[in-house]
């Protein structure tokens, strides 16, 4: 049989098959870190404990687990789509020919549209997992009410951190994945142990550069929910998401009333989602391709 040559569309199905499965073995993980960042001073254990008491186990399958599997999905199948298309238009080369510079930047550059997409379904997700009062019958009611409280950029809210959040991550992810696969060869070698523990670090990595993006952006979306109910606020204006005032606002209120630690406020469980979603990636996405390769004749 005569292979054909694989095309940049050929690598999109199994990059999305490995970040679905990605994303549904993390969703608890998410919560527990949701939970943690939005409410600073929260552990790991009572963010648990306090979420299954009001939703019961039923709720890591209830509260918003379809709008993060679907926004996960979306987000990591876009980036790890577009990160070797950004690497080679911007510095003409593979990402095999690349360097640790030349890698964190275009998969920082690989977030822009990435964000655009997921911005309506991290809201809607976060609103759902932090919804203890009932309020919320899913994520469609959800929507409903934040297009009719604040119109469409009511789903951007908090766009510029997420921004932020996300170059850092897929930066510091891309920029060191590679490194530490090098590092640990001589220890785990190159096979699926070399592959899990490089993943963690690598997602590690990123969470390191970017725990404080995400504590603060989770803390404007959720004041920005909560204001959705009081009719005597005034209504922002379309291109509010797109200010970056509010969150690095927040940042320098949160550095100067709770220090470090209330910048990096569930670091832990956010190590746990990100180092272990980077562990599996890591894992996946080659052994996808090259079983979805192999069963369409592509080499």
């Amino acid at each position: 049989m005569v292979l054909r040559k694989a095309t940049t569309a050929d690598t999109l199905p199994p990059v999305c098959g490995a970040a679905f499965v990605t994303s549904v073995i993390m969703y608890p993980a998410d919560v527990v870190r949701a939970i943690c960042m939005s409410n600073p001073g929260t552990g790991a254990g009572a963010a648990l404990k306090g979420f299954v008491e009001a939703h019961g186990m039923m709720g890591f399958v209830k509260q918003g687990l379809v709008a993060e599997v679907t926004r996960a999905t979306l987000s990591r199948a876009i980036k790890f789509f577009i990160f070797p298309i950004s690497h080679r238009k911007i510095y003409g080369r593979e990402v095999a020919k690349g360097n640790p510079f030349t890698k964190g930047t275009a998969g920082a550059a690989a977030t822009f549209p990435e964000v655009l997409a997921i911005s309506p379904l991290e809201n809607i997700k976060l609103a759902a997992q932090l919804d203890k009062e009932g309020r919320f019958k899913g994520s469609a009611d959800i929507a409903r009410h934040i297009l009719k409280t604040r119109g469409f950029s009511g789903l951007m809210t908090g766009y510029a951190g997420m921004q932020v959040r996300q170059c850092l991550w897929t930066g510091g992810y891309f920029m060191s994945l590679d490194w530490y696969k090098q590092q640990l060869q001589p220890v785990a070698g190159s096979g699926l142990a070399g592959d899990v523990c490089s993943g963690f670090l690598a997602g590690a990595t990123g969470v390191a550069l970017n725990c404080w993006t995400d504590v603060c952006r989770s803390i404007v979306q959720k004041e920005a929910l909560a204001a959705t109910f009081d009719p005597e606020l005034p209504r922002p204006s379309a291109l509010a998401p797109l200010n970056p005032g509010p969150f690095f606002g927040k940042a320098a209120e949160l550095m100067r009333t709770r220090g470090l630690s209330g910048m990096y406020a569930g670091v832990g469980p956010k190590m746990v989602h990100l180092g272990g979603s980077g562990a599996i990636l890591a894992v996946l996405m080659p052994r996808f391709q090259t079983s979805y390769y192999a069963m369409q004749g592509i080499e």
